[in-house]
C-alpha cells in the first residue's frame, strides 16, 4: 500500500494530472500532518480522489471556519483503513498561547484519553502528528520543541511509523527521513513522502 504524506509546505505538482517522477502514482490514502491550507487539502483530495486525513499544525488557524472539503480531522482519535490502525494527533508544543499549541502535561493527557481505545485495539500501525518526538530530528526553540510524551507512546505501544511534519528541512533523498526508534520508523513529511508499506 502507499500513503502520500503532507506537511508544512504546499507542492502545486501534486495537483496536476500529469504524472511526474517522485508523485504519488497508485497512492490509496493522503496522510497531511499540518500547516497546510485546507483549500490545498481539498483540492488535493479531489484529485487523487482518494481518502485524506489529517491533523491540525500550529499555524493551521482558519480551519474552524473552511475545514477541508471530504477530508477527516484524526485529531485524538484512533481510525482504521484497510487493516491499518492510525492515531493522530494536533499542535505543537506551547510557546506563545496560539492556537494548536499544547503543553507537554496537555499532550499527555491527550495520549492517556486514549489508552483504554489502544489496549482494545492494540498497537497502532502508524501514529500522525504534527510535531516530532523530543529529541528525534526536533530543535531547541521553544516552538520546534518535540513532545517527550510521543517518544513514551513509540516505546510502549511500538507502532511500526510515527509520522510527523512541524520541522522544516530539506532532504537530499528520502532516507535523510527517517529515523528510527527501536523497531519504529519516524518519518519527517516535510513536504511530501510517499510510504509504502
Amino acid at each position: 500500500m502507499k500513503i502520500l504524506t503532507v506537511s508544512d509546505r504546499v507542492h502545486p505538482e501534486l495537483l496536476q494530472e500529469n504524472e511526474i517522477s517522485g508523485l504519488p502514482h497508485g497512492a490509496e490514502l493522503i496522510i497531511s500532518c499540518g500547516d497546510l491550507p485546507p483549500e490545498f487539502l481539498t483540492s488535493l483530495r479531489h484529485q487523487l480522489d482518494i481518502p485524506l486525513y489529517y491533523v491540525l499544525g500550529n499555524h493551521d488557524l482558519r480551519y474552524t471556519r473552511l475545514s477541508p472539503q471530504g477530508c477527516r480531522c484524526i485529531d485524538g482519535e484512533i481510525v482504521s483503513f484497510k487493516g491499518l490502525t492510525i492515531v493522530g494527533f494536533s499542535g505543537s508544543r506551547w510557546y506563545n498561547g496560539g492556537a494548536n499549541q499544547y503543553t507537554e502535561k496537555e499532550m499527555s493527557r491527550a495520549i492517556s484519553r486514549l489508552r483504554f481505545s489502544l489496549w482494545r485495539n492494540g498497537s497502532p500501525d502508524l501514529v500522525v502528528t504534527h510535531a516530532p518526538p523530543r529529541y528525534v530530528g526536533d530543535a531547541d526553540d521553544p516552538c520546534h520543541k518535540g513532545f517527550k510524551c510521543y517518544a513514551k507512546l513509540i516505546e510502549k505501544y511500538k507502532p511500526s511509523y510515527f509520522i510527523h511534519g512541524h520541522i522544516h528541512r530539506q532532504f537530499k533523498d528520502d532516507q535523510e527521513r527517517i529515523t528510527v526508534v527501536n523497531d519504529t520508523q519516524v518519518i519527517n513529511s516535510y513536504g511530501f513522502y510517499v510510504l509504502e508499506i
